[in-house]
């Protein structure tokens, strides 16, 4: 079940920074937000990290040839996702918050990354301009391949992967 807390702090977070149209520009919210944001060839071992200790918040992203542009919005917004919803947790007894977006994040294994990947997904895509977008595409059946080409259509409209766009069409009752 979706958790409507993840629902209400995206929705809060667009609302506040003014990002309310498409493609919902993540570093301006990260940015709104008092998030420092680093971008960086960290090679191919993470796609990227968030920190947080002592009141500093920081954001980090694989910006290497090999992470599209639309995998590096979705890891900004996981990341995000993590500085606001698990700010409380500790990795080490500094009490600073140091998680990674690596293969494990994807993988459906960690409570705390299927909030952080659902927060991600709320954020750049939500719910009330997905369906107004639908409206336009027509009808979709993840099933069929013909669906193929809308749902790449809607991904480039809300820059993110078909991949991420299908996974969060199939999140939604009656699309």
């Amino acid at each position: 079940m979706i958790s409507q807390r993840i629902i209400d702090l995206a929705n809060e977070l667009r609302l506040s920074s003014q990002e309310l149209e498409l493609p919902i520009d993540v570093e301006k919210i990260i940015h709104f937000s008092g998030i420092e944001l680093l971008k960086s060839d960290f090679k191919d071992e993470l796609s990227g990290f968030s920190f947080q200790k002592n009141g500093r918040r920081l954001i980090g992203v694989n910006n290497n040839s090999a992470e599209s542009i639309n995998r590096q919005r979705f890891t900004l917004a996981h990341e995000l996702g993590h500085i606001f919803l698990h700010s409380n947790d500790t990795v080490n007894y500094q009490k600073s918050v140091l998680l990674f977006r690596d293969g494990h994040s994807s993988d459906g294994s960690d409570p705390k990354e299927r909030e952080a990947n659902r927060f991600a997904a709320e954020l750049l895509m939500p719910e009330s301009l997905l369906r107004a977008e639908l409206e336009k595409v027509g009808s979709i059946d993840l099933l069929n391949e013909n669906s193929q080409k809308k749902i790449s259509t809607l991904a480039a409209k809300f820059q993110v992967s078909p991949q991420a766009m299908s996974v969060r069409l199939a999140s939604l009752s009656n699309f």
